[in-house]
């Protein structure tokens, strides 16, 4: 869900991954450009950059194949930490 939410943001921007507070559970969301970040109530534990300038000069307009990429490389040892902190946070 990840990859595929972050290879189909339009223009430039971010897949993330976070801990929905209110629903207590993980959501994957897209935010487009820089003046959508707020997203209430998630804290980000992952976040995919998906401008032009994080991946252009090895994939050219590939954007998928940057993604795929990146996702066979995420530490997701220090996601799941990152998760664990957000719970203490929150409860």
């Amino acid at each position: 869900m990840l990859a595929k939410l972050s290879k189909t943001v339009v223009g430039a921007g971010w897949g993330i991954l976070g801990y929905q507070i209110y629903t207590d559970s993980l959501v994957c969301i897209q935010c487009e450009d820089h003046h959508h970040l707020t997203q209430w109530g998630v804290i980000p534990l992952l976040a995919i950059d998906v401008w032009e300038h994080s991946y252009y000069l090895k994939y050219k307009n590939k954007r998928g194949e940057y993604v795929n990429k990146i996702m066979n490389i995420i530490n997701w040892d220090d996601v799941s930490r990152r998760l664990e902190a957000a719970l203490k946070l929150v409860k």
